[in-house]
């Protein structure tokens, strides 16, 4: 014999659970754009490498991150960095400071347009 339990569905818990579902999905044809300037003279970077982690969930069970990539950038004679992602859920960007790298940007990724600027 089973028994089931109907509890009512109150409507702070709809939202809940709408935005646990969005938490986990992955924007397609995302573009990253944004510039790179020195913190001191806020004159723009030229050359500055810039080492991307992206990961996305297509293709998993979505209970986590299925695939990621990582990729390169260098900032133009004006600081100026832009790229393209088919699938995109998380996106991290560590620049070359010194003998290390140093994490400027970390997050998830909601939108398709994404625009980061940095000081160094």
């Amino acid at each position: 014999m089973s028994t089931s339990i109907n509890l009512p569905m109150h409507p702070r818990w709809i939202w809940l659970l709408l935005a646990l579902s969005a938490c986990n999905r992955d924007v397609e044809n995302a573009r990253l754009v944004g510039t790179v300037t020195d913190r001191q003279t806020q004159q723009p970077v030229k050359g500055a490498v810039l080492y991307l982690e992206t990961a996305y969930y297509r293709g998993g069970d979505y209970d986590g991150y299925n695939g990621y990539r990582h990729d390169t950038l260098t900032t133009d004679a004006q600081g100026r960095f832009a790229t393209d992602f088919p699938l995109l859920c998380y996106l991290a960007i560590k620049v070359k400071q010194g003998p290390r790298d140093t994490l400027v940007y970390a997050e998830e990724v909601y939108s398709k347009d994404i625009s980061v600027d940095i000081r160094l």
